[in-house]
């Protein structure tokens, strides 16, 4: 397997990431947070979309520079840490659905929960910085990624703010699927499908 086609491949984890983080809003609304259903979506989500970025940025990462790097590195992080806090409280609400209605949550989730959204955030609000910089993806979903973790802090509309996450996520994709069609170069070797 060639570098384009782990690359599409990548890009493909991002679209279906994308897609189950979006998924996260109508599950909610229906089932409510934290239902089983939300939380085995952003299981899908985090899991996919972690490995998605790996494709998004490499795909352009001459383009993004130091900042990209940052913002690759830091979601990359964030985003496994996410996807097992996640899991936790999916396990949680399978087993001992009390838990989550604690004030104080699990110790681990405690202490992860501060460095994991500091992470995530920083790296979605530099990588739709890059992206409108560099140009090498479209300017909305750059702006979506943007404003995605500030209306998480926004009455109502942050029960809405995983739609801003994942849509950026599928488009970027897409993107990178159209982008790698046919004769590309990737680090100055032609690469033929």
């Amino acid at each position: 397997m060639n570098l384009n086609k782990v690359i599409r491949l990548l890009a493909i984890f991002s679209i279906i990431g994308g897609f189950f983080r979006a998924l996260m809003c109508p599950l909610a609304l229906v089932w409510g947070m934290n239902s089983t259903q939300e939380l085995t979506a952003g299981v899908l989500g985090t899991l996919f979309m972690g490995l998605g970025i790996f494709g998004l940025y490499f795909s352009a990462h001459k383009e993004f520079g130091k900042l990209g790097f940052t913002a690759f590195i830091l979601y990359a992080f964030g985003s496994f840490v996410l996807m097992g806090m996640v899991f936790t409280s999916l396990v949680f609400a399978v087993y001992d659905p009390k838990v989550l209605q604690m004030d104080m949550p699990p110790l681990p989730i405690l202490i992860a929960s501060p460095l994991m959204m500091l992470s995530v955030m920083l790296s979605m609000i530099l990588l739709g910085i890059t992206v409108l910089k560099t140009k090498v993806f479209s300017k909305v979903p750059a702006i979506l990624i943007i404003l995605a973790p500030i209306l998480n802090f926004i009455p109502v509309v942050g029960d809405f703010s995983v739609l801003a996450w994942g849509i950026p996520f599928m488009w970027f994709g897409i993107e990178v699927l159209k982008k790698s069609r046919g004769n590309v170069v990737v680090e100055n070797i032609s690469v033929e499908q």
